[in-house]
């Protein structure tokens, strides 16, 4: 009797065609989204063995204690415009600890003309309603006493949540990644098993809406651990393609070997 053998070529455009839709409404979910990233933070008080000790930082004629001076950025990562009319209440960055902001500007945008505006409230850092295209970006440099430890929010229609990231710290959790990984590999190898299997008394007792099933639930869940292994992992842009890929080498080659198996030990039944 002859069995088929699992197409390469026809499981990855099926991997793909699966993937394009959760991608799309992955997409569509973030059609409007907004980041407050903490570039850089750094304290400007002298070394402890400095012989200098009567230096003092003020800020309009106020004296400054343990100085801090970060700088952060608003950024519109979604794929769609935000209007002034889509701000319910201002864009606020506040402390989640006793650090106080002194002052605030903006020291640059990207494109160079955004009108945006802030202003200092109840030790908080607000934005003004404006205009902000997609990939825009508005630079902000703040003066505090004290580090910082932000927090961002707002309601701004369409946008869910006011994501907060700060690139002084490392975002990267291996140990969670390794857990995503595993789970997308486990569940990428079911699919690619169950996909390969046409001959299904052959192989296994389990009946064909079963197996129509668990390949279904296998892929999404497949994807959806891959893309959480990659967010994990903090990479961005084409790395992100290369370690989908790489998820899908190593499944492919569990699937071949369960294969295998699975026929060797029906073959001698």
């Amino acid at each position: 009797m002859t069995r088929k053998v699992l197409d390469w070529k026809f499981a990855l455009t099926s991997l793909i065609a699966l993937a394009v839709p959760y991608y799309l409404w992955q997409a569509d979910l973030s059609s409007h989204a907004l980041t407050v990233r903490l570039i850089s933070s750094s304290a400007l008080e002298l070394p402890s063995d400095s012989k200098i000790h009567d230096i003092q930082i003020t800020v309009n004629g106020t004296k400054v204690d343990s100085p801090h001076i970060s700088s952060l950025a608003l950024i519109n990562n979604g794929s769609k415009p935000i209007v002034g009319a889509d701000f319910e209440t201002p864009i606020e960055i506040s402390t989640k600890n006793d650090a106080k902001l002194i002052t605030a500007q903006i020291t640059g945008s990207e494109p160079a003309d955004i009108p945006a505006k802030i202003f200092l409230e109840d030790n908080k850092l607000k934005f003004r309603p404006f205009l902000s295209n997609p990939k825009d970006q508005v630079n902000v440099t703040i003066v505090s006493s004290g580090p910082l430890n932000l927090k961002a929010g707002g309601r701004v229609a369409g946008v869910r949540d006011i994501t907060f990231e700060d690139l002084t710290q490392d975002r990267s959790r291996p140990g969670l990644a390794a857990f995503t990984g595993i789970l997308s590999v486990t569940s990428l190898t079911l699919y690619l098993f169950f996909l390969g299997i046409t001959d299904f008394r052959s192989v296994t007792t389990i009946g064909p809406k079963v197996k129509i099933s668990t390949t279904i639930v296998s892929v999404v869940s497949g994807i959806y651990f891959g893309s959480r292994t990659v967010i994990e992992l903090g990479i961005t842009s084409y790395f992100s393609v290369g370690v989908m890929g790489l998820l899908f080498a190593i499944a492919w080659v569990f699937a071949t070997s369960l294969t295998r198996s699975t026929r060797a030990l029906n073959s001698n039944l």
